[in-house]
């Protein structure tokens, strides 16, 4: 059966791609600051890409239902065309984060932006059909 919005699924999917390689680089970081699992505290700079993951999560439970109910409402091409400034963001907002704390706003921004357009445009279309 083909998939009804395969633009949009193409960036749900990038985005749960971002969170893997987030998770990864963890792992990484966590043998390369010999972090030992479960613990979370070390040097600086591990601390702040597991902070980057885990906002990253914190942020994902926004985007991908947004995204969906989003593209339900106004179409697969304009769900995708702003959905996919969410990874783009996630990437900038964590490389920019692994490098110092202050660095992390606009990659933040982008993909807040992008996950606050969806849900708006997702409550917009839900108030329009109740009207």
């Amino acid at each position: 059966m083909p998939i009804q919005f395969p633009f949009t699924t193409l960036v749900a999917v990038a985005a749960l791609g971002v969170y893997v390689w987030l998770a990864m680089w963890v792992g990484k970081a966590r043998g390369k600051y010999g972090v030992v699992a479960p613990a979370e505290d070390g040097p600086p700079e591990f601390r702040r890409i597991l902070r980057a993951h885990m906002n990253t999560l914190e942020q994902i439970v926004l985007f991908l239902p947004a995204l969906v109910m989003f593209a339900v409402a106004w179409g697969d091409q304009v769900a995708a065309a702003i959905g996919v400034l969410w990874p783009v963001g996630r990437v900038l907002y964590a490389l920019g984060y692994a490098k110092a704390a202050e660095k992390r706003g606009p990659g933040f921004g982008l993909s807040f932006l992008s996950s606050s357009i969806l849900w708006l445009g997702a409550l917009v279309s839900a108030v329009m059909t109740l009207v």
